[in-house]
């Protein structure tokens, strides 16, 4: 597939939809979600989105004003596959419906393409601290893949939501 090449405010603004339709989805898709865990996860997701719409907002307005990049500070840990349980230990029974299926696997389609689209950014932008946020982001959003590709996999097998709450994935 070949590399699509952007101008770096031009990938900035496009990230800024990208982020703002993530966090709507996010948004959506946790309240149509009847459990509780499958809610908090949904509702993280959402935070995590809207807080990497503000940082690219800011690295805009600092691109366009002084031309200048700004560091990014966080990086979100990767999951570890083993951190989810084994199958044999779910306990009950929930009745996942088709909607929440599809929100899950949407959302793992949407990370798909936002880690592509990061990485494109990163290799359009001539600038370290640019090519070093898009490649955070990047990070990050491989992270949410994570989450969802594994809790996914969770539901298919067990019909229960697990999530993982070393990331606190409660609604605040």
């Amino acid at each position: 597939m070949e590399k699509r090449r952007m101008k770096a405010v031009d990938a900035l603004k496009l990230g800024i939809e990208r982020e703002r339709g993530a966090n709507k989805f996010y948004r959506n898709a946790a309240k149509a979600t009847r459990d509780q865990n499958g809610k908090n996860m949904f509702d993280w997701l959402a935070k995590e989105e809207l807080r990497h719409l503000a940082k690219l907002r800011q690295q805009l307005k600092s691109v366009l004003d002084n031309n200048k990049w700004l560091e990014w500070k966080r990086v979100a840990t990767a999951i570890n596959k083993t951190e989810f349980p084994s199958i044999s230990e779910a306990t009950g029974t929930i009745t996942v419906d088709a909607g929440e299926m599809d929100a899950l696997r949407q959302g793992v389609k949407s990370e798909q393409d936002a880690i592509s689209f990061y990485k494109d950014a990163e290799d359009s932008t001539p600038d370290l601290k640019g090519k070093n946020m898009f490649q955070a982001l990047a990070k990050e959003e491989e992270g949410h893949l994570s989450l969802l590709e594994e809790e996914l996999q969770w539901l298919t097998q067990s019909r229960k939501y697990f999530t993982l709450h070393r990331f606190e994935l409660r609604a605040d």
